[in-house]
């Protein structure tokens, strides 16, 4: 089995019912996927990327690894996104993402 290790960046007011549900969502993602997910980190507006760091060094240290994000904006903090993940695609990191995309020109 894969270890799994989440990360999500807070966005402003966000409420507890929507920290619950990202949470959730890359529980179910790890479960959908047959990893054991190992932890959370969850970075503040004003501590970020502080937790985004922590978790590509328990990446970094473990084999067989992935990390599931809700989406890859989550890793701005870092630099761009579409490079980190391919850096960590380049050092056998799967990436995962646990929201489905919004389609641009959408309305509800």
């Amino acid at each position: 089995m894969r270890v799994a290790f989440g990360y999500f960046k807070k966005h402003f007011l966000m409420s507890d019912p929507e920290i619950a549900a990202r949470r959730r969502a890359i529980v179910d993602c790890a479960g959908a996927n047959d990893c054991a997910l190992v932890a959370i980190f969850i970075d503040e507006l004003e501590t970020a990327p502080e937790q985004l760091h922590k978790a590509l060094r328990a990446l970094m240290e473990a084999d067989d690894v992935v990390l599931i994000l809700p989406n890859l904006l989550h890793l701005a903090a870092a630099g761009n996104p579409l490079q980190l993940r391919q850096h960590l695609l380049a050092s056998h990191v799967e990436v995962l993402l646990s929201e489905v995309p919004k389609q641009a020109g959408r309305t509800c």
